[in-house]
């Protein structure tokens, strides 16, 4: 399933269903539950993104992705 968002994010209610994100604005999409996976240690207790992770259920970055993200990002062009 692909799903269409505005800027780079993971969510706790996308995990586990195999959505392909695709942020069209930006020109890149990723798997989400890939990504997710190979980061789990940074949305752990002690994480860099345990904090936003654990209040909000979602980690997210407004322009461009992480650059822990990079080997999961597919460029498209628009």
């Amino acid at each position: 399933m692909e799903k269409t968002e505005r800027n780079f994010i993971l969510r706790k209610n996308y995990l586990g269903k195999g959505i392909t994100i695709n942020v069209h604005s930006q020109n890149f999409k990723y798997n989400h539950d890939e990504l997710f996976k190979s980061q789990t240690e940074r949305f752990s207790k002690g994480g860099s993104a345990y904090t936003s992770w654990n209040n909000y259920g979602y980690y997210t970055r407004s322009h461009g992705y992480p650059n822990w993200a990079e080997g999961y990002i597919i460029k498209i062009n628009s």
